[in-house]
């Protein structure tokens, strides 16, 4: 291990030296002697292990240690040895992605690390409309090596208040196909799977998990009414990660299900369903007429808040924060944000057990 210190702004004022990475945390080291400030040179030039700068320092190397676990629980250094693996054309690409996870870089991870856990990732993504054609583009900037795109659908022009996969002289098209073309055109590093198909039955969507093994299904579909249920067995019994994204008229919610450690959506029976209205009101809401009131802004949102929590799951940068926990958000209200929690049920049919 060669620790190596993060792209930082310092400065000495008298005896102390302060340290900025983020403007929201503020570092002050005492360092009457210099000594410290002389340890953070040699570890912005990097290249040398800790019995190196201990000998450079003229220092008990159990000192040097204690130091440089300190920065690095700051989280200021990352593991020299785990850097500069990338080739030129991939460093370029992935620049502010790399720049991105510098910040939660650790000298057991590197940004690189993280990068590479996403290049070896597999979504499968259920839906290529209004949520998931804002999901799927932010999920391809961020390198993910492989898509499994599903869709049964195909491009029409009420699509276009909200899905900029698509162009008009794809009217007619088979949707799934189009938006694979998408990514393709994007990055052709991406892998690129599609299943032109609905999904009919639990069985049908058990199957397709079991059968892609994906690390993370991001759905976007309603259709049909148990698709939620469907898809959240499916994920527990095979221990995918479910990432959803949906919209009640005026407020959207993004929620999560991480198996074996979060309540499950089955866990939630509808009547006590902290999301959603009563009963009643969901009954009669989903037995009249639907129109899509999906605008841009809102698909946009949704999509992006999914794609955050995707990212959490494939690359473990920080732990889910929807699993279980929905975030909703009031369209009506200024995008105001809330958050509700789901209680695991230890007898649930689906998760009890696991």
């Amino acid at each position: 291990m060669r620790p190596r210190l993060k792209t930082l702004a310092r400065e000495r004022v008298g005896h102390e030296l302060r340290l900025v990475y983020d403007p929201r945390d503020r570092l002050v080291l005492t360092d009457p002697e210099g000594t410290v400030e002389k340890l953070l040179d040699l570890l912005e030039e990097g290249g040398r292990t800790v019995e190196e700068l201990a000998a450079e320092l003229s220092l008990p190397v159990s000192d040097v240690s204690a130091a440089v676990k300190a920065l690095d629980a700051e989280r200021l250094l990352e593991d020299g040895d785990h850097l500069g693996l990338l080739g030129q054309e991939d460093a370029e690409r992935h620049f502010s992605n790399l720049a991105f996870f510098e910040s939660f870089g650790t000298l057991d991870r590197s940004r690189e690390d993280v990068l590479r856990r996403l290049r070896e990732s597999h979504v499968l993504v259920l839906g290529t409309g209004g949520l998931n054609s804002n999901t799927i583009p932010h999920l391809a900037g961020l390198g993910v090596g492989k898509m499994t795109l599903l869709d049964r659908d195909t491009v029409d022009p009420r699509n276009f208040a909200r899905q900029y996969l698509y162009r008009w002289d794809d009217v007619g098209a088979r949707k799934v196909e189009r938006a694979a073309d998408w990514v393709r055109a994007f990055d052709p590093s991406i892998e690129v799977e599609t299943v032109d198909m609905g999904v009919e039955s639990p069985e049908q969507l058990d199957e397709l998990v079991g059968r892609t093994r994906p690390d993370v299904v991001a759905s976007g579909i309603d259709r049909p009414t148990q698709i939620d249920l469907w898809v959240n067995a499916a994920c527990v019994r095979h221990g995918v990660p479910f990432v959803r994204g949906g919209m009640w008229v005026t407020s959207g919610t993004v929620w999560s299900v991480q198996p074996g450690v979060s309540a499950c959506r089955a866990c939630v029976p509808p009547s006590a369903d902290p999301d959603t209205p009563d009963l009643a009101a969901i009954r009669l809401y989903r037995d009249g007429p639907r129109p899509n009131r999906g605008i841009g802004p809102v698909a946009g949102l949704l999509g992006a808040y999914g794609a955050f929590e995707v990212l959490r799951y494939l690359t473990g940068f920080e732990p889910p924060a929807y699993a279980g926990r929905p975030l909703i958000i009031d369209f009506a209200g200024g995008c105001a944000t809330s958050r509700t929690e789901w209680t695991r049920d230890p007898g649930c049919e689906v998760c009890g057990g696991r």
